[in-house]
């Protein structure tokens, strides 16, 4: 790159530069800068923590909830948190505690959790900001600032981005280290990669080793072997031990959640697939609807850098950009290769998918005049070299609104609903507990920090699904460190997780067809909450579920009402409990 630099300078130095170009060359170099970045991605990130859905129980069940019962002393936990299985490390969890934890002390056990939810997003969100920006300071610094402006708008716009950078998950870690570990290398820092790759696997997503595989393919060429393995094996204990530490005093016994995670994962130890089994197809369909035509643009990488070989002085830039974007192709074949499927998955490269895409974008001119040179006047050829990537930024703006609408309008009513429960909520019989059910519309739940009161208590009635669901964490039955019977790994229905029937509930969460003056079987309850909700089974058009098309999606798409409803209130007490 420093010869590039030079051959730059001396090819220009026999020209005099005018007081307005030379002052253009100063600002393409300083613009966009890391703050210019930061602050420009800050908008949709805190938006997207504002305002984002849950995409996945996932992230509930085995975060959302541990978190709840770590600091208010009640939640939901999977088979993985059990003592017997031990397969997710606390350490992760603790590292949102810095967070969460003050934040909980501050805003109180009541209506204030829900706050503590959106604080720890936005903490999330920023994190994610933080981490862009430094992939976009790079690739100014590297490859000019025309592809980094291009790069900031992808992210900025991005409906993926949107739904992955608040995220409470592992994949959303790993999608902020892998982007920090990219903007090393083209940095040119081996030391950060390792440190940034170290931290993903052993603190976040042990699998997500998949995904670096080109960047230690990198450093073992960049960097003196002995320093790398020095730096690599720093990395490894400085993580290592508190992790073996944290789940020593967590789960009460010795045990590598990390070994656990793995030998069931990919060692042959368990079966994913028994949580669903998608196409090969699935990840292409699911880009296509999250990335749009930034997913095409992304993988026309390859053709856009032939337009670009007779071009020997960006040799060496693009060979570095070729390395930053490698593991988007690394990740995909693997995951596309697992029977079990998840939207999740593909975090991680969402920022490297953009980063490719804008790649193609930048050589968009060069491939017009190439294919078009021979075809159409020499005019016409330049009018389409300067208006394709106009046009192509636009189409990728108005889908990926269009996509954030549909999101936010047809499938928010849960993140909704459950804040609006009561502050005097009904009580059990004998108890100091109101129990909120839920049946078909578990996976919806959007954790218990949505619950406005310390009394509430989440719980589930027969419905028809029949794998294994979550149950709470139990002080008495040793909390973290217990190992209840009624979790088991082979997604075996547990009857002793359900509520006997609703005569148990206080609350109850469900799906209401519009018109309609109650749910079945609960019958004189009232609605004390509703929101509008689209009918997956009833709207046939996929597409315009999917994005939000004015009066079209309106007229195509089954709405109902997600509703809380209240059982009468006779011979029962409420809690008057201040906040």
């Amino acid at each position: 790159m420093i010869g590039l630099r030079q051959r730059r300078n001396r090819s220009s130095s026999s020209l005099p530069l005018s007081p307005d170009r030379a002052k253009s060359r100063v600002l393409d170099r300083r613009r966009p800068g890391a703050i210019f970045a930061f602050v420009c991605l800050l908008l949709p990130r805190v938006l997207s923590a504002l305002y984002n859905i849950i995409h996945d129980c996932d992230e509930v069940y085995n975060y959302w909830e541990p978190l709840h019962f770590l600091l208010y002393g009640h939640g939901m936990q999977t088979w993985e948190y059990s003592a017997a299985y031990a397969l997710r490390s606390y350490l992760y969890l603790l590292v949102h505690t810095t967070i969460a934890g003050p934040a909980a002390l501050w805003l109180g056990t009541g209506s204030g959790k829900v706050a503590v939810f959106y604080v720890l997003r936005a903490a999330l969100a920023v994190t994610s900001a933080y981490a862009e920006a430094r992939l976009v300071r790079a690739v100014r610094d590297f490859a000019g600032a025309k592809l980094a402006q291009l790069l900031l708008f992808l992210l900025c716009c991005s409906a993926g981005m949107f739904a992955a950078a608040s995220a409470f998950l592992p994949s959303s870690f790993v999608m902020y280290t892998l982007t920090l570990a990219a903007a090393a290398v083209i940095d040119n820092h081996p030391r950060g990669v390792i440190a940034y790759g170290a931290i993903a696997v052993l603190l976040g997503w042990p699998v997500a080793g998949v995904a670096f595989v080109p960047y230690a393919i990198y450093v073992l060429t960049a960097a003196p072997f002995l320093s790398a393995l020095g730096t690599a094996v720093t990395m490894s204990l400085l993580m290592l031990v508190p992790l073996v530490v944290t789940d020593r005093l967590f789960y009460g016994r010795w045990t590598v959640t990390l070994w656990n995670f793995l030998k069931y994962n990919v060692m042959g130890g368990g079966d994913s697939a028994l949580y669903g089994v998608e196409s090969t197809t699935f990840y292409l369909r699911n880009a296509l609807t999250n990335l749009n035509l930034v997913l095409p643009l992304a993988l026309l990488v390859p053709l856009s850098a032939l337009f670009l070989m007779s071009n020997k002085r960006g040799a060496g830039v693009r060979i570095r950009l070729a390395i930053a974007v490698a593991p988007v192709w690394v990740w995909g074949a693997v995951i596309s290769a697992l029977p079990h499927k998840e939207e999740r998955f593909l975090y991680p490269v969402y920022p490297l998918v953009c980063l490719s895409a804008a790649m193609t974008l930048a050589a968009l001119p060069v491939m017009a005049k190439g294919t078009l040179g021979c075809l159409l006047p020499r005019q016409a050829v330049q009018w389409v070299a300067r208006l394709a990537p106009r046009l192509a930024c636009c189409a990728i703006l108005a889908l990926s609104l269009s996509r954030v609408a549909a999101l936010l309008l047809n499938y928010g009513a849960p993140m909704q609903v459950y804040r609006q429960l009561p502050q005097a909520p009904l009580l059990q019989p004998g108890t100091n507990f109101s129990y909120v059910c839920v049946g078909d519309e578990w996976h919806r739940f959007p954790s218990s920090f949505h619950l406005p009161h310390p009394s509430y208590r989440l719980a589930f009635v027969k419905s028809d699904f029949h794998g294994l669901l979550p149950r709470p964490f139990e002080t008495a039955q040793g909390g973290t460190a217990g190992a209840p019977e009624e979790l088991n790994n082979r997604n075996q229905e547990e009857p002793r997780n359900y509520r006997a029937d609703t005569s148990q509930c206080q609350y109850y969460v469900g799906r209401q067809p519009k018109g309609a003056e109650h749910i079945e079987g609960l019958e004189g309850w009232q609605a004390v909450a509703q929101w509008p909700f689209v009918e997956q089974s009833k709207s046939p058009r996929a597409l315009y579920r999917a994005f939000y098309v004015p009066q079209i999606s309106q007229r195509t798409n089954r709405v109902l009402n997600y509703v809380v409803l209240q059982r009468p209130e006779k011979k029962q007490r409420r809690s008057w409990l201040r906040q």
